[in-house]
């Protein structure tokens, strides 16, 4: 189960997002990342409240990511520890724009 909650702030778009990232919520999870790069110039995605990433979640992190080239600054944040853990075996570090904190 996964829940996702967008807001506007100053001038990024966050999408917060909350539970598990895995093959039975990803193609949502993809949904909304690609509408949230496809209508705001800047999207920052905290991932504190998320609590587990599969390679399905991950999958819809990079075509989300691809999605955003050229026409939005996706930004990942607030990782949790299980997320972080993910991405630095996977190596997202070199492949996505990570913040510590959000940035707005």
């Amino acid at each position: 189960m996964m829940e996702v909650t967008q807001e506007t702030r100053e001038d990024w778009r966050v999408v917060t997002l909350r539970g598990r990232a895995d093959s039975e919520t990803a193609d949502r999870l993809e949904e909304e990342l690609r509408s949230a790069v496809q209508q705001h110039p800047k999207v920052a995605v905290d991932l504190r409240a998320v609590d587990y990433i599969s390679s399905a979640g991950l999958r819809a992190v990079l075509q989300a990511a691809r999605a955003a080239q050229g026409h939005s600054d996706l930004a990942f944040c607030s990782l949790s520890a299980a997320v972080k853990k993910v991405f630095d075996m996977s190596g997202m570090q070199h492949i996505l724009k990570i913040r510590e904190e959000l940035p707005c």
